[in-house]
């Protein structure tokens, strides 16, 4: 007499809940790998007497897959990439897998979107924007005794 995992099992290949549950399970997998291993790329920002330069590593994706944003006093870097891909077994199956790695840099002055500058380059995303005085005002603490 087998266990009642294999009866369980045996009737999971029979149906079609066996199809998803592996699609399930798939999911999780997948969405789980691709969150703990996915690291962010590297950044290094240097300054000169004028200019603040922002420099992503992006080796391996191209000009379309990157995205540039200013908010304020952050410059936001998206890089998206889809991959599409078939696998034929007992059953036909696609699969689509979109990354996105995402990072946010903030420089105590506002951004000039016409003054900022970018270039793409063998894998190297360059940024430049002007230094400008930080926009920084102190607020005056009172003292209240009890």
């Amino acid at each position: 007499m087998g266990s009642s995992k294999d009866n369980l099992s045996k009737w999971f290949h029979k149906d079609s809940f066996y199809d998803l549950a592996k699609h399930m399970d798939s999911f999780f997998n997948e969405s789980f790998k691709q969150f703990f291993n996915q690291k962010p790329f590297e950044i290094n920002m240097q300054e000169t007497k004028s200019d603040v330069v922002i420099r992503a590593m992006l080796p391996g994706y191209n000009r379309d897959q990157i995205r540039l944003a200013i908010i304020g006093n952050q410059l936001r870097i998206t890089v998206e990439d889809s991959k599409f891909q078939e696998k034929k077994k007992e059953h036909f199956t696609n699969t689509n897998k979109e990354y996105k790695m995402e990072r946010m840099i903030s420089l105590p002055f506002t951004i000039s979107e016409e003054d900022t500058k970018a270039t793409y380059n063998d894998g190297i995303l360059k940024i430049s924007t002007p230094k400008k005085k930080p926009n920084t005002r102190f607020i005056n603490i009172d003292q209240i005794n009890d």
